[in-house]
């Protein structure tokens, strides 16, 4: 809903005063504010509505979701990243046990979830082709519907891999670039050290016509000042309706990249970077923007029916332990052992209901915050929006704006070429 002027002070009233007399008089109004979901039904409350979605997602369903790292192997040495770099490449023993696992856990009219991860997964793309066929022919025979992405640092990914892609019926490719040429090169370059930049945008632009790409940016002290730059650069290429750019934000998640966290953005100002970016977004003609929706966890890791496959057969609940050997909560050609079930235990004892969450207003989009920080570090991990709450509902707003003019061009142009052909034909 966009409303200005006597509208908005009606809003306002009803929203103040949503039973007062004078409500009444406004019952257009009041019934769209209920049916958006600004008013509840006093009978409801909402946080218990929130509690019993929250749990039932904690519990086994017909609904799937796997992340797959076909191998820890990569092409690239980059400055944060928390893997250690292994060549362990997953074998077909361990392949058709993630195939049985599906088959297993995949319930009728149900869904199956695919984030192909690393490593460097394009690294394995024989691989990905195999396991999607049979994916997608169990979908069939369970009539359940089919998703996949993948997560890749793009050197790989040239026309002829994204056509490859597409046959895997891939929803989009997340690729990263982290700043202009110089910047991205001393973050990301090959293993050994020469720069991946001019390949990875080229491949950008040669893949986004066939997949699309999501423009991970990730930030710290030492490049934000780059992402004007870079988002300049991909939108002189025009790229705009193809290519998503968004920021990540760089993070000592294991002992492997402790030497990144003097650069690492405190919670707030990385908060307000996104705000800065989102506007920087609009002036280059990046008008799609991804608000904030309600979630029923924040991630798969709080899922019973979900987990991370890594390429030796371990079931991990966070990406950020796939090279870990002591995190499996489960093994696919192994019984589970007493560590793997304190593990699993682990996972299951935050209660976000039992702690500060359960009060704030900003819960139904957070839901806690990334679990795996707040078992890593004992503190929440909250919703950007936190920190600014009134200048990112006024930046959602303007971008909801800007949207409805675009699409009241488009509608007028279109009845206008429609003119012009009736014209015509008179």
């Amino acid at each position: 809903m966009a409303l200005e002027g006597a509208e908005a002070r009606q809003v306002e009233s009803l929203l103040d005063a949503p039973n007062s007399e004078n409500s009444a008089h406004y019952h257009g109004l009041r019934r769209q504010l209920l049916e958006k979901g600004f008013l509840i039904p006093a009978e409801v409350n909402e946080r218990d509505y929130l509690q019993n979605w929250h749990g039932q997602a904690q519990q086994p369903n017909r609904h799937l979701s796997l992340t797959i790292i076909p191998t820890l192997a990569c092409n690239f040495r980059c400055r944060y990243c928390y893997q250690e770099h292994q060549p362990e490449t997953m074998g077909p023993e361990v392949e058709e046990a993630v195939l049985n696992l599906a088959a297993t856990r995949l319930g009728e009219d149900g869904t199956l979830s695919v984030t192909w991860f690393g490593g460097e997964p394009l690294l394995q793309i024989g691989r990905i082709e195999r396991l999607t066929a049979r994916f997608r022919r169990l979908c069939d025979q369970r009539k359940a519907r089919y998703s996949s992405q993948i997560i890749t640092n793009g050197y790989l990914l040239d026309r002829a891999m994204a056509e490859r892609l597409r046959g895997c019926r891939i929803n989009h490719a997340q690729v990263t670039l982290d700043g202009p040429q110089p910047v991205h090169d001393r973050r990301r370059p090959l293993a050994d050290g020469s720069g991946t930049f001019d390949t990875i945008l080229a491949n950008i632009e040669a893949a986004a016509a066939l997949v699309p790409i999501h423009l991970r940016i990730n930030v710290d002290q030492t490049n934000r000042k780059g992402i004007p730059a870079i988002l300049q650069q991909v939108a002189d290429m025009e790229l705009t309706n193809k290519v998503h750019p968004y920021l990540g934000r760089t993070y000592p998640y294991t002992g492997v990249c402790l030497e990144v966290a003097g650069d690492c953005l405190a919670d707030a100002d990385f908060a307000l970077l996104e705000l800065e970016t989102t506007m920087e977004l609009i002036e280059q003609g990046f008008l799609a923007y991804r608000a904030p929706r309600a979630i029923s966890t924040y991630c798969m890791a709080e899922k019973a029916n979900a987990c991370v496959v890594t390429p030796h057969g371990s079931l991990l609940k966070c990406w950020n332990e796939a090279s870990d050997p002591k995190a499996a909560v489960g093994h696919l050609l192994q019984p589970a052992d007493d560590r793997m079930r304190r593990n699993a235990a682990c996972w299951a004892r935050r209660d976000i209901f039992q702690l500060e969450c359960a009060d704030c207003r900003l819960l139904p989009i957070c839901m806690g915050g990334c679990p795996y920080l707040y078992y890593k570090t004992g503190r929440l991990h909250c919703h950007a929006w936190k920190s600014h709450l009134d200048e990112s509902l006024a930046v959602y707003y303007y971008i909801k704006r800007l949207e409805q003019e675009r699409d009241i061009t488009k509608n007028f142009g279109e009845l206008v070429e429609d003119v012009k052909a009736a014209v015509a034909l008179s």
